[in-house]
């Protein structure tokens, strides 16, 4: 199977920037181009699954286990709200 590049990234570094990453690309064994697209791709797959999981400790992972599992609890006054009508309309 066949990858396309279509899509264009620039990035400006200075001089040492770009010398220190021409170094880890050879020492990989890799062009420029490929080692800065594995670090950007695994430091983004990093951010992303921080924020996709959520680690607990074993009080709170009980805790949040325990609020998932308990009934729901009418909030008279949340109910009493959504009751009245609304005093605007939706944009759309």
């Amino acid at each position: 199977m066949t990858v396309t590049r279509d899509d264009r990234l620039q990035v400006r570094v200075d001089a040492a920037a770009k010398r220190r990453l021409e170094a880890a690309a050879s020492v990989a064994h890799l062009n420029l181009s490929t080692f800065v697209l594995q670090a950007a791709r695994l430091m983004a797959d990093q951010v992303l699954a921080d924020r996709e999981v959520i680690h607990l400790s074993p009080d709170a992972a009980a805790a949040f286990e325990e609020a998932l599992t308990r009934p729901a609890q009418v909030n008279e006054r949340l109910a009493a709200a959504l009751e009245r009508p609304a005093k605007f309309s939706w944009l759309d």
